[in-house]
């Protein structure tokens, strides 16, 4: 559910001759996920004829807005004309003061997305990354999932960034250069910060690192639809984003409203991922559904999309030579035929980005490597989010 289902659901309604959308008395829509029930606020002018609202007229717009599925409760919020232009106003300027991310120019960046955990979004990222570092195509993974990050492990990446010139130096792995939150992190400890602190740091792995002119950037997102995952999102704003679910229709559920959040903030789709398609049996070799059938159709059919791929079991991490990883191959030719013109598979590569290329920090390892920012400080410390701002009328919460 979005904001033009709710203004679709006051649309026509009239009370005591007046309509309020057609007046032009809604002023915004603000919409809070809490699991599967939404949670809906209705901003309204105060004044409706140099009046207040009737009881009865507030009562009829919330009455429609229950009437919505998944909506569990709704407050209709008269709201002075001014209070409005001052929050619109002061939503405008910190906008203007989070500066645009400087992003390595050039890259095409593939967003893998899921609307829970647990579907193997992260596998599907590093087996994609390594399959595009297999065509030639310079190839670099951001692990953006800064509370669940697995990038490293997945990939094996047997070293940490290290400093040069200032700058950190991502490690090398199978091909692809790698950035994540794990290798700054000591290990067991949990990630507590808040909003503030991960986008500062998500900030500064993207903009410190010296990243060696990646033809494509694959992004592993963080599940859900919540503040975390969209607040990502919009830090990429030229990103194409593959959806990942499995068979199961709960898994499609979610992972739908994970597609239609990626769109809201302007990402293209390119399609569904059915992951966990099918197993195969060890000692007669049929084909075992073991996690259901039919999701990925369904989130593509909810979506307007296709199903790009279909991945079958394989053990955790990058896929041996079989089923799977040739369903990895064949999607990164698709995506690769996708690339602009002139970032063509091999174009102006040379054999230290190869998937057989060393990894370039094992001799250079800097042991106390960290996150921080030019003028030596901790990345953990304060400074205001430069996403933080975004419209509060897309709150949601987080998914598992």
């Amino acid at each position: 559910m979005r904001e033009n289902d709710v203004l679709q659901a006051l649309a026509g309604l009239r009370v005591d001759g007046v309509e309020p959308l057609a007046a032009g008395y809604v002023q915004d829509v603000a919409i809070e996920w809490h699991g599967d029930v939404a949670y809906v606020g209705v901003h309204v002018d105060d004044l409706w004829q140099g009046a207040p609202p009737s009881e009865a007229v507030l009562t009829a717009m919330r009455e429609r807005v229950l009437a919505l599925p998944q909506v569990g409760a709704a407050r209709i919020i008269p709201r002075s004309a001014e209070r409005a232009r001052q929050a619109q106003e002061i939503a405008r300027r910190r906008r203007d003061r989070a500066a645009a991310p400087k992003l390595p120019q050039g890259a095409t960046f593939f967003a893998v997305q899921s609307g829970k955990g647990g579907v193997g979004k992260s596998t599907l990222a590093v087996n994609l990354a390594a399959a595009l570092a297999r065509r030639a195509v310079r190839t670099a993974i951001l692990d953006c999932d800064v509370y669940g990050f697995s990038v490293p492990a997945l990939l094996e990446v047997g070293a940490r960034p290290h400093v040069v010139d200032g700058r950190l130096v991502p490690p090398r792995a199978h091909g692809v250069e790698v950035m994540s939150m794990a290798f700054f992190v000591p290990d067991g400890r949990p990630v507590v910060w808040r909003g503030p602190m991960l986008g500062k740091a998500l900030r500064q792995m993207t903009e410190e690192t010296a990243w060696s002119a990646p033809q494509v950037m694959v992004l592993d997102l963080p599940p859900g639809t919540g503040d975390v995952a969209l607040d990502v999102h919009a830090f990429f704003p030229r990103a194409r984003v593959l959806v990942v679910t499995t068979p199961d229709p709960a898994s499609a559920r979610v992972a739908v409203r994970a597609g239609e959040m990626a769109r809201s903030v302007g990402h293209e789709l390119v399609g569904v991922v059915e992951n966990l398609t099918h197993a195969v049996c060890p000692g007669c070799g049929g084909r075992l559904e073991l996690w259901g059938r039919g999701g990925g159709d369904l989130v593509a059919s909810a979506l307007d999309t296709r199903v790009v791929a279909r991945v079958p079991w394989h053990p955790p991490g990058l896929a041996p030579a079989g089923m799977a990883r040739a369903v990895y191959d064949a999607l990164a030719a698709e995506l690769a035929s996708r690339l602009p013109s002139g970032d063509e598979p091999g174009a102006d590569t040379d054999a230290r980005h190869g998937p057989d290329a060393d990894d370039r920090s094992d001799a250079h390892t800097h042991p106390h490597a960290h996150v921080g920012t030019r003028d030596g400080g901790d990345g953990a410390r304060g400074g205001a989010h430069p996403l933080e701002a975004q419209d509060e009328r897309r709150s949601e919460g987080a998914e598992g």
